[in-house]
């Protein structure tokens, strides 16, 4: 008798992995500034001050969904899986992984050009996206979980 490598509630009912919520909670905070653009359209009449808020130059705004879009993108492959295994497409897998190394690198490097462009002085909203982007990173890079998840859509 063969033992599964994870819990049962872990598999959906065809007996495929299903994302683990940390991993939906790392694709969310990387295309945070997606959330921010909604949330900001959504409440009428106040979008440019909000914006304005957490993206003080237009420039920033483009940048943050530029390099939220690996993300995003990521995300609607993974919330379609189902409909691309009928299909049976496999390679959409090398996508999904390759979309959220881009994210993670995008966000970083967004990171380290603002530190660098604000010569190293203490910002709270650049010190929480690092550690942010660190723990997304080393979450994917040591999870079992999403191994074990990427092997088995690969299959």
């Amino acid at each position: 008798m063969t033992r599964l490598p994870l819990h049962l509630h872990c598999y959906d009912d065809a007996g495929r992995i299903v994302p683990p919520r940390p991993f939906w909670w790392s694709l969310v905070f990387l295309a945070k500034s997606w959330l921010i653009l909604i949330g900001s359209v959504t409440i009428r009449g106040k979008e440019s001050e909000i914006l304005a808020f957490w993206y003080p130059h237009k420039f920033d705004l483009y940048l943050a969904l530029g390099l939220g879009l690996p993300a995003v993108i990521a995300m609607l492959l993974c919330s379609n899986r189902e409909r691309l295994w009928l299909r049976e497409y496999k390679r959409w897998v090398y996508v999904l992984i390759a979309c959220l190394a881009l994210a993670c690198f995008g966000q970083l490097t967004h990171y380290g050009l603002r530190l660098i462009n604000t010569h190293f002085v203490y910002d709270h909203a650049t010190a929480m996206g690092l550690v942010g982007v660190f723990g997304v990173i080393g979450y994917t890079l040591r999870s079992r979980y999403l191994r074990l998840m990427y092997r088995d859509w690969m299959a």
